[in-house]
């Protein structure tokens, strides 16, 4: 009986000796597994053996570890173990996307970790002396815990640093514009209102305070993700469902008998208990008191919360709600009586967004023009506004999953370097996939503003993140909230006066920043975009892969001397595309030239037109060369053989690479962006008078020479008037 007893105690032991062993043995054996897999060029039997020797190393390695860890264990009282597992159980349910905290693991688990024991020693060192213990005992870990304690207090309140300074005083000039400063007040008074369902629980200015009382619209087929325990949690908290949507906003319209142009501005994806769309209100009174009907479109019910974000599926609904609003606009327009009877110029309208609200505008404009809702074709269209502009700041464009293309439509894009949210200029992929013809008149145009972020172009947004998150940005690099709002002010009011005020004299701003040096923040670079209807591309490189064939028909492209030449499709920082190609020009030391001669067709020119052309520095570094230091010039040749130069820095100072650091710890910025930098293009416009010597109804080619050593890209070669 004692034999047997002792067996069946034996048992338990006996059998988690065999699993420990089946566990190594397996652990092993998918080692071997993996490295049969792995196809590195070796026979598959020695990549298995050499896994399978590599991983009981690491597992024996880790036993002892672990062993180690156990010994020390054994004088840590039970009630701290299991404090101490189910608080990183809790960090780890912390961490995950439902709460948001989205430190990178690398950096959340050793702060929060290191945190949690500075405070439990110092509460440790409290018990201790509340019942009469040592100090000695706990006094070298409580100072080092208040330590730790008071710089990683510290730390969150750095700002950081700008590791990539710019002089920006280069890039300046004195004003040559015969207008006056777009961000100055207009002569007309203002009134402030709102327009709303009335019924709003949330918020009174579209509830029992709204001031003109709108219609609620079905949008249940427009967004049907709104569904299951999300469109339960939003229905609690707003209190109507996607089938009573409303549409809200609040309004600041000019005094006087109009009728006015009218702009609608909608908010992005922000938390949707924080309001948005009150941080346009130093658009509103601004845009009103110079003669635009400013609406801030509320769409606030369809941001993320902490039940749900929708992921871009209701990118749709931002677009169409938009239009819901101009058809509500046109019907109050049109009502005698109404507080809006013909206030509104309805051949003159603007939408504005930004962020997700930038890419949305874009989408409305294509809807507008469709009979049918692409995404169910069972919901018909009937809109067709003459939506003259659209202004996308800091833009999204990938949340449509259908890349949009327009025509014929004025565009700006506004995007700052330091924008951590969107981190690369993604309105100018929009840009791209713009057509101009020749008639009607229309220009697009990109705006780049180094040391702008995302937030600050809205009042109540500020930082790209929120508690944690903006702990970790390199703040120290951004321009104030306050430099970023004149510029949108300057470059957003301009635009509307270009082209619904018809006022042509703002146009060069949008070529050449600077001409508003007067009326732009100073110490700041600016780069610029612009094309127009009456460009004609020579060489745009989106033909074909045949580098020496180019967009005009018959040209024929060489290079000499260069030690770079390549078309390539341009990325952004994140490995994204930028939505076009363009050619890479570099030497290492020697006198290169690129050459776009002309075949039988030329380009059509008169007395007004200029050579156009976007550039791009580089950190790419030709052969062996450590610095960089080129000299580009452009030099046009007739058929006579004449040729006459301009240095590009005679035109404009070739602006050096923007280099960016978002995020404080130099290691974290670099796993969320690979690159520091990315192609970021400047307008150049060079007047054909300016080459007296030539006869220039007889071009016969385009050429750039480059002198001393780097690279740059060029895109988009033509003429314009």
């Amino acid at each position: 009986m004692t034999t047997s007893g002792n067996n069946n105690q034996d048992e338990p032991s006996a059998f988690w000796t065999g699993a420990s062993v089946g566990l190594a043995v397996a652990t092993v054996l998918v080692c071997a597994v993996t490295g049969f897999f792995v196809l590195s060029g070796l026979p598959r039997i020695l990549e298995a053996i050499v896994f399978a020797l590599a991983g009981a190393v690491v597992l024996f390695a880790l036993v002892a570890a672990v062993k180690l860890i156990a010994r020390w264990l054994r004088y840590v009282p039970p009630q701290f173990r299991y404090i101490a597992v189910a608080a990183i159980g809790t960090l780890y349910v912390l961490r995950s996307n439902r709460f948001r905290f989205r430190w990178d693991p690398i950096l959340f688990y050793p702060a929060s970790i290191a945190l949690l024991a500075a405070i439990a020693i110092l509460v440790g060192a409290y018990w201790t002396r509340r019942s009469g213990g040592a100090r000695k005992l706990v006094g070298g870990l409580v100072a080092v815990s208040v330590i730790t304690l008071v710089a990683g207090f510290v730390w969150i309140h750095h700002e950081g640093r700008d590791p990539h300074p710019v002089d920006a005083t280069r890039a300046l000039a004195p004003p040559r514009l015969d207008a006056s400063n777009p961000a100055a007040q207009g002569p007309f008074e203002i009134e402030i209102l709102t327009y709303g369902s009335g019924t709003d629980r949330r918020r009174s200015e579209f509830g029992t305070d709204v001031d003109v009382e709108a219609p609620t619209v079905d949008a249940s087929k427009i967004l049907p993700d709104w569904k299951d325990f999300g469109a339960r949690a939003r229905q609690w908290y707003w209190g109507f469902s996607i089938a009573q949507a409303p549409l809200n906003a609040r309004v600041w319209l000019p005094a006087g008998e109009g009728p006015f142009p009218l702009v609608l501005v909608v908010h992005g994806n922000h938390g949707m208990e924080d309001h948005s769309d009150a941080g346009y209100a130093y658009l509103g009174e601004l845009l009103a008191s110079r003669g635009f009907i400013t609406a801030s479109v509320d769409e606030n019910f369809i941001n993320s919360t902490w039940s749900g974000d929708f992921r871009g599926k209701e990118m749709p609904m931002r677009a169409w709600l938009l239009l819901e609003h101009l058809r509500l606009w046109h019907e109050w327009n049109g009502t005698a009586g109404h507080r809006f009877h013909e206030k509104v110029d309805t051949d003159r309208i603007a939408l504005m967004g930004h962020s997700r609200g930038g890419e949305a505008v874009s989408v409305a404009h294509a809807f507008n023009g469709l009979d049918h809702f692409p995404n169910d074709a069972t919901v018909r269209f009937d809109y067709g506004f003459s939506i003259r502009a659209l202004v996308a700041i800091a833009q999204t464009d990938r949340h449509y999953p259908r890349r949009v293309e327009l025509a014929n439509v004025n565009f700006l894009t506004l995007q700052g370097s330091y924008d951590s949210d969107e981190a690369s200029s993604f309105g100018m992929r929009q840009f791209r996939r713009i057509r101009l013809d020749r008639d009607p008149y229309r220009f697009k145009a990109g705006i780049y503003v180094h040391g702008a972020n995302h937030g600050q172009f809205n009042t109540s947004w500020g930082m790209d993140s929120g508690p944690p998150g903006s702990w970790l940005l390199n703040r120290a690099p951004l321009i104030s909230e306050l430099d970023q709002q004149e510029v949108a002010k300057v470059y957003i009011a301009a635009f509307l006066e270009a082209t619904l005020h018809d006022d042509a004299s703002y146009l060069r701003l949008f070529r050449d920043p600077r001409v508003g040096a007067a009326w732009l923040p100073q110490d700041v670079v600016y780069l610029a975009q612009f094309q127009d209807s009456t460009f004609e591309a020579v060489a745009d490189f989106e033909e074909d892969l045949d580098v020496t064939t180019a967009s005009l028909d018959g040209a024929v492209i060489d290079s000499d001397g260069l030690t770079v030449w390549r078309e390539e499709e341009l990325r952004f920082r994140d490995n994204l595309t930028q939505g076009t190609n363009g050619v890479v020009l570099g030497s290492d030391g020697e006198e290169g030239s690129y050459t776009i001669r002309f075949g039988e067709l030329r380009p059509r020119l008169d007395p007004s037109s200029e050579l156009s052309f976007f550039l791009s520095s580089s950190t790419e570094k030709p052969g062996d060369s450590e610095t960089t230091s080129l000299e580009l010039t452009v030099e046009l040749e007739d058929e006579s053989g004449a040729t006459e130069t301009i240095a590009v820095n005679d035109v404009a100072p070739m602006t050096p690479p923007l280099k960016v650091q978002f995020l404080k710890l130099e290691r974290l910025n670099r796993k969320r962006f690979p690159k520091n930098w990315e192609a970021t293009f400047q307008s150049y416009g060079i007047p054909l008078a300016r080459f007296e010597s030539l006869d220039l109804a007889h071009l016969a080619a385009i050429r750039f020479r480059t002198e001393g050593s780097g690279v740059v890209i060029l895109d988009d070669i033509g003429f314009r008037r």
